[in-house]
């Protein structure tokens, strides 16, 4: 190396070199001669084309993490390399300050634990001011964090989904959707968090991390053949709540069901699981003594045990179809005994299968997933504290077989955590797979 060109690496390359230094004098460049304001007018005003840009809005609910960061970086650079290609690009901000997510941060920071002691102990107007709070606390993080990553996004056209303009639009949406036969009231099962109390979509359940592993009680248990007080059917589940709601049994109407004599008593279940089954609870001593088809049992009657407890129970027996076996393609044969118990109000197949057949269905819950008063001695207990309480019950009526805990994967909220449960309840649906041909069709155009 000559002494010229180390002289001029000495001046070029310096070693005090300081990157947030660099970013600060180009960041205050920026800002004193307003690079981005006249950037924008003049691809506003100079332009090939126009390309629309919607801000997909982070919800203001906390500070921006790494992901953001890098999720608002790329969206910039998008920006940048459109822009000098002679686009103009409205890249105008978006807050999302609405919906569950702002509302649980501010509940936390409330110390309140459901809906109902918000309402009763800090009202809905202060709430709602609180949230406004909140919002506009996190949203100067989120905007200091735009300004020190360099992002030319327009903070002074930002759209915030609190403002009265931006919901007036959501309700004329709402309305066209309503005048297409887009929305519509249902009753249907849906996934439902108590902690959220709030119902969740199927994309929302299936979420990556959604499922967890989880111990429940894994339950058999005998429902009694109506006069015949030696036979019963042998049921198995994870969610002895659901006994309290059950209406019907399932069983295949192509497989072969076993009668097995245990002491003195018979116990019907799928063929093919009895070896398992009695091994599992751990009988030895048992006969297969007859094998029929499933669609051979269908419309048998079963005493449902609780109609002492639940006189809404009680009240259904009455109908022809409650409380009776019925034959279901979905009845997995490979696991537990092949004899489903079908509680309509917590179950989608269930539900489906009582619509089909006019049965009607029992969904005795309140928005925190306890009981009503329809549910008898149930009422006030949150469904997944029932359990204890059937399990109980049935022990007591000599109709437990086994109670063990297991442990397997659940699906739980992805915004508190919860476990989630199946009810039946009255919502509105958007239709959206009435227009899939029409968002197919626009999809291709871009």
């Amino acid at each position: 190396m000559t002494a010229k060109s180390k002289a001029n690496s000495d001046t070029l390359l310096s070693m005090d070199y300081c990157p947030l230094e660099i970013e600060r004098e180009i960041r205050e460049f920026w800002e004193k001669n307003h690079i981005q304001e006249r950037l924008m007018e003049h691809r506003e005003k100079s332009n090939i084309d126009v390309l629309g840009w919607v801000e997909g809005p982070p919800t203001l609910n906390g500070i921006p993490h790494v992901g953001h960061a890098r999720g608002r970086v790329m969206k910039d650079l998008w920006f940048r390399w459109r822009t000098m290609q002679g686009y103009f690009v409205p890249f105008w901000a978006g807050w999302d300050c609405q919906g569950l997510p702002v509302e649980l941060e501010v509940e936390k920071l409330l110390g309140v634990r459901n809906k109902r002691e918000l309402l009763e102990r800090v009202g809905e107007e202060r709430f709602v001011e609180e949230c406004k709070k909140t919002i506009m606390r996190y949203h100067k993080e989120w905007v200091e964090a735009d300004r020190k990553l360099g992002i030319f996004i327009d903070q002074k056209k930002a759209y915030w989904t609190y403002k009265d303009e931006y919901i007036e639009r959501e309700w004329q949406y709402l309305k066209r959707a309503w005048e297409q036969g887009l929305l519509e009231e249902g009753y249907y099962v849906v996934a439902y968090c108590p902690g959220c109390q709030t119902s969740l979509s199927s994309a929302e359940v299936g979420y990556e991390g959604s499922y967890v592993e989880v111990e429940d009680p894994s339950l058999y248990f005998k429902f009694r053949i109506a006069d015949k007080p030696d036979e019963y059917f042998l049921v198995w589940t994870t969610m002895p709540f659901t006994v309290v709601t059950d209406l019907m049994l399932a069983v295949h109407p192509e497989a072969e069901y076993a009668k097995v004599q245990v002491g003195n008593e018979k116990w019907i279940m799928v063929r093919q699981r009895v070896e398992p089954v009695m091994q599992e609870l751990g009988i030895k001593e048992y006969a297969v003594v007859k094998t029929v088809l499933g669609k051979s049992l269908e419309g048998v009657k079963y005493d449902y045990p609780f109609k002492d407890l639940i006189p809404k129970q009680a009240e259904l027996d009455k109908h022809p179809l409650v409380h009776r076996v019925v034959c279901e393609d979905f009845v997995d044969v490979n696991t537990a005994t092949g004899v489903v118990h079908l509680s309509p109000g917590n179950g989608e197949e269930d539900f489906v299968a009582a619509q089909k057949r006019g049965v009607p269905v029992f969904a005795p819950f309140d928005d925190e997933v306890k009981f009503t008063s329809d549910a008898g001695i149930f009422q006030g207990v949150f469904a997944r504290d029932a359990d204890a309480m059937v399990i109980e019950e049935l022990r007591k009526r000599g109709l437990l077989v086994k109670a063990d805990m297991i442990r397997h994967e659940y699906p739980t909220c992805w915004r508190s955590h919860h476990k989630l449960v199946w009810l039946a309840r009255r919502e509105y649906f958007l239709r959206t797979d009435r227009i899939n041909d029409k968002v197919v069709a626009a999809a291709e155009k871009v």
